[in-house]
C-alpha cells in the first residue's frame, strides 16, 4: 500500500470522477477534494448499514465472503465501496484502469468473484441483481 498522500488519496466519489480526475489527458483539471468531516459521516453511515444487513465468514469459494445477514430484495443498494487509489497490486484492488486501483478497506473487500453474481458494481455502489437469501454469499462477476 503507498505511504504517500501523493500515491493514493480516499476515495468517495462516484467512480466516473476518480476516472477522470485521473485522465492523463484532462492533466489541467483539478486535483480530488476531500473533506474528511464528509467521508467520516458518510463512512460511518455506510458502515451502520453495511453492519444490518451483512457479515464476514469464511466462504467456500476463496478465504472469506460476505454473507447476506437477512433476505435482501433485488435492485437494493447495499453500500459503497471505500479504499485508496494505488499502483499496486494486492488481494483486494480493484482495477479502474491498467495503471490505477483502488484497495478496498470496508467489508465489500470480501465479496468474491462468481460468473453468476447475485451483485454488481454501478459506479463505487455495490447493488443486488437479484433476492439474496439469508446466509447466501454475496458475490459479483470480476470481469476475467
Amino acid at each position: 500500500m503507498p505511504n504517500s498522500d501523493s500515491d493514493s488519496s480516499i476515495v468517495n466519489l462516484p467512480l466516473t470522477d476518480v476516472m477522470d480526475s485521473l485522465d492523463t489527458k484532462t492533466a489541467e483539471k483539478p486535483p480530488i477534494e476531500f473533506n474528511a468531516d464528509r467521508f467520516s459521516k458518510a463512512a460511518a453511515k455506510n458502515l451502520k448499514k453495511m453492519a444490518k444487513r451483512t457479515y464476514v465468514a469464511q466462504s467456500p469459494i476463496h478465504g472469506k465472503g460476505l454473507f447476506a445477514s437477512k433476505s435482501i430484495k433485488a435492485g437494493v443498494t447495499l453500500g459503497r465501496l471505500q479504499g485508496m487509489l494505488t499502483e499496486k497490486d494486492s488481494t483486494y484492488v480493484l482495477w479502474l484502469n491498467k495503471k490505477i486501483g483502488l484497495e478496498i478497506t470496508n467489508e465489500f473487500r470480501f465479496i468474491n468473484h462468481d460468473s453468476n453474481p447475485n451483485c454488481a458494481l454501478t459506479d463505487t455502489n455495490v447493488v443486488t441483481l437479484r433476492a439474496v437469501e439469508k446466509g447466501e454469499e454475496l458475490t459479483h462477476d470480476y470481469g476475467w
